[in-house]
Parts: C-alpha cells; structure tokens; sequence
C-alpha cells in the first residue's frame, strides 16, 4: 500500500524570535549550512541592548570561528589584559592569563557594535531578517509550527518546522513554552551608565565588591580611549529584606566610592542610567519540546556569579545549530531528537551552574554579609601574593574557568592558609593595642545579637532560604561526584 503525502510548503525550515547574539549567531551557523532561516527582531539594526559589553575569551572564540575578529573595528575594541579587584580599603590587580587555546584576551565591545557585526554576518550567509517585528504566539501543529507576528499595525504568521526562542531573559517564547514567568528566586538585577572624560588604564576591568549591594558587584569596563561603562548586577530576592532601589545604590557608588571619583574626575554621564533584568539558569527549566528549543538568554544561560550571558549565547547557538542540522536533515524535530540540545548544555554547564548558584543561594542571606565580606577579603589578600591562584579567580569572574575550580583541595588549602594568617595578624594587632580588644568584642557581640533577631523575626523565610541551600547543595555534590568519577576513567 502505497502512502501520499501532502507537501506544505513552510516559509523557512526554521524561526528564531531574536536577533541578538545568540538568535544571530544561531542564524549563522544554520544558513551556513544550508538551512533557511527566518530571524524576528523586535528592532532595527542597529540597535542598543543594556549591558555590561564584556565580552570573555571563550566567548570570542566563537567570533573568531564566524570571521568577526578579523576585521579592524574589532581590532580597535579595549583588549582586556587585567582586572582589579577592590573591597573596602584594599585591592589588586591580576595579570591576566590567556589559555593557549584561545586565540584574544577579553575585549570591551558596546552592544550596539557586537549585535550588528554578528548580525551581518549572518545576513552574508544568507538569513533572513524580519525587522522592527514583534513576536505575538506561536502554535505548534502535526506539520510544524506557525508564529503569529505583528508590525506596527499589520499582523501576520509565519510558518516553519520548528521555532527558536533567542528573545532575551523576558523571553515570550520560552513564557508560552513554560506557561509561567520565572521566579525572582533566579534572578539578577543589572544597571548600566555611560560616561566620557574618564582617566586611568584602557586595558583593565574593575570589580568591586561592596556590603550594602551585596550580594552583586559593581563593575568599571573601558570604554574607547577615555570612556567607561560603569554598573552593577545583584540578585533580586534577598533576606531578610528585598534590596533597595539599585539605581540609588550605583549611584551612591558611583559617588562615594573613591576609586570610582578618582577616575571619573570631571567626566559626564551619558545618556540614562539604564536597568534591566537577567534570568539566570534554573536547572528544572524546559529547554526542548516537540518543535521548540531555547538559546542564549531565554534558556537563562547567565551565570549568577559574573553576570555574564555574551559568551553562552554564543557557545549554545553553536550547539544548538550542530542539533538543528540533524533534525533538518532527518525532517525530525520531535522531543526526542531535540533533547540532544538539552544534553549538551547539561554536559558543559550544568555543574559549573549548580556551583554558582549555590554560592548565589548562600549569599542570599544578607544577615550573612559580614562573613561574606571578610571571605573576599581573604581571596583578594591571598591574590595578592599568589599568581596561580589570582589567575583562578580572575578567570571564573571572566569566564575563562568555571566555578568550580574553586573547589580544587589546593585552592580551598590555600584560601584557609590565608584565613588563619589574617586571623593571626588581628590577634597580633589586638596584643600591640590591648583597648581594640573591648571593641572588637563589643562589635562581636553586637553583631551575633543583630544576627539571632534577624534570625529570628523572620524564621519561615529562613527555613525556606535552609531548604533551597540543603537542596543546591545537594546538586553540586552529585555533580562533584559525576566530576570525580569521569575524571578517574578518563585518566585511566
């Protein structure tokens, strides 16, 4: 018996809602090979996105594999060869160093450039880009999937065989997809000014850790020669209270912080400060079903530590296009065969992510920021007199490493080493002024007794605030496990 068919003539093989990096550096790799491709973009090129405009050398391997880097404007962007690190009164800057299979430093690149070089470059490979057209809905059929679409006043749909959400954290894709918004508990807040006129080194980032934004960090990048993108990022829901408003917390910052003053001098804002929100990875989230998968952002591919989505955006359209290819070449884009996708992404980030977010959990609890203080104190003083392990932390704040290098028993030596020499300079320092040693008491027990009535006055939220730490931690130690294991095979 012979079957019929009918043929459906589909727009494109594949929709990508979103045309930033991730939907356009998706579009690339799929048009390359052959696939058509349909990008809906929001706005037109070029357009601005809110960021911090870091862009790690993981993440511009893939640009240089897409023949971005190449070219002289890129050529022109702040090359990254340090980072300071400051808290308090004290600081250090860290040389950076390059694994030798990366081909740039950390570059500086406003997103206004980045997001138009890698949307070009699609376009040369022959994607289509519908422009200055929102997403409405999309619906998901026998025979693939039809997207509801709007410009200005004209509504209209397209039809392809499968649909891609690269429409930022507020993604409306990945909303359809998951039927309910994210929660803040996977959350971060960020801000961004712009100012011109300002002095000090072009080839440096500046991270600044703070006990009023804590947890988050504030963050001075060069910009140009004599510009500089200043922000911050901090997680949304904290306890025992929701954080103030950041725009006056960065502008306080910006204001007080006397390293920041020194090097604004009589430079000018730019423009607004300008805020938006990012969610970062829950690993319960849906990334693939029957006909749909989620890049970038809108997977919530950001890591809670650094902030950083640019380089994840970018790392999953790759994989994401390695599984989108074979599906178009089987004409199969059902659950099962898309969850490779999802496979990857476990495979490369998920412990790197349950580590971060179980550090993000922990800080959660700004009854706990004293002692988070004093734990960065003791890195960044043990950075100061140990490159190695300088370049560890410089690295999972760049990108470069994951977190969970951090975990390694000779960085967890050396951080306690360096725990107990501060402990005994304090000691030492009381005996030279034996009238710090009431004070220092006095602060101890004030603080412990602060501590226990926060503790108290909001008990349920910090037995829920236990549970989520029991419950992450939990996930990082099945992944250290995993880790541990498949390291020994491999090394047999």
């Amino acid at each position: 018996m012979i079957s019929i068919k009918n043929k459906y003539d589909f727009d494109c093989d594949v929709l990508i809602v979103g045309g930033g990096p991730a939907g356009s550096g998706l579009a690339y790799h799929l048009s390359k090979a052959g696939t058509k491709v349909i990008v809906v973009e929001a706005a037109t090129f070029p357009r601005d996105k809110v960021c911090g405009d870091g862009i790690s050398p993981i993440a511009l391997a893939e640009l240089h594999a897409m023949g971005i880097t190449d070219t002289d404007r890129f050529k022109r962007a702040n090359e990254i060869s340090q980072v300071g690190l400051f808290i308090k009164n004290d600081k250090v800057v860290v040389n950076l160093s390059k694994p030798d299979h990366l081909p740039h430093h950390a570059r500086i690149i406003p997103r206004l450039e980045l997001d138009s070089w890698i949307y070009e470059a699609a376009k040369e490979v022959g994607t289509r880009f519908l422009e200055d057209t929102r997403f409405c809905r999309y619906q998901i059929t026998d025979l693939g999937v039809i997207t509801f679409l709007k410009t200005g006043s004209r509504h209209f749909a397209v039809s392809s065989k499968i649909i891609i959400g690269a429409d930022g954290s507020s993604s409306g894709v990945a909303r359809q997809l998951h039927g309910v918004k994210s929660s803040d508990q996977f959350q971060l807040l960020g801000l961004r000014a712009y100012y011109e006129e300002v002095s000090g080194p072009n080839n440096r980032v500046d991270i600044f850790f703070s006990k009023e934004s804590f947890p988050g960090i504030y963050w001075m990048f060069p910009k140009g020669e004599k510009g500089a993108n200043i922000g911050m990022a901090m997680v949304s829901a904290t306890l025992p209270q929701k954080p103030a408003h950041v725009k006056q917390l960065l502008q306080r910052h910006i204001e007080n912080n006397e390293d920041i003053a020194e090097r604004i001098g009589a430079g000018k804002l730019q423009g607004k400060i300008l805020g938006w929100p990012i969610t970062f990875f829950n690993a319960g989230s849906i990334l693939t079903d029957n006909r749909i998968l989620l890049v970038g952002d809108a997977a919530g591919l950001i890591n809670p530590l650094s902030g950083d989505g640019i380089q994840y955006a970018l790392l999953s359209a790759r994989w994401a296009s390695e599984v989108v290819i074979q599906s178009v070449a089987l004409n199969d884009f059902s659950a099962g065969q898309l969850k490779a996708y999802r496979t990857k992404v476990d495979k490369e980030l998920a412990y790197d992510f349950a580590f971060s977010n179980f550090l993000v959990q922990f800080a959660r609890n700004k009854s706990l920021s004293a002692v988070w203080m004093e734990i960065i104190s003791t890195l960044i003083a043990r950075a100061k007199v140990d490159k190695p392990y300088a370049d560890t932390i410089a690295g999972i704040f760049e990108g470069t490493y994951p977190s969970y290098k951090a975990l390694n028993a000779e960085f967890i030596a050396k951080s306690l080493l360096q725990g107990g020499i501060r402990g005994f300079e304090s000691m030492l320092s009381m005996a030279q002024n034996p009238g710090s040693v009431l004070a220092t008491g006095n602060h101890i027990v004030q603080s412990a007794g602060q501590f226990l009535n926060e503790i108290n006055s909001t008990s349920n939220e910090q037995a829920k605030w236990l549970g989520a730490l029991l419950n992450r931690g939990l996930s990082v130690a099945g992944h250290t496990i995993n880790h541990l294991i498949n390291t020994r095979t491999a090394n047999k």
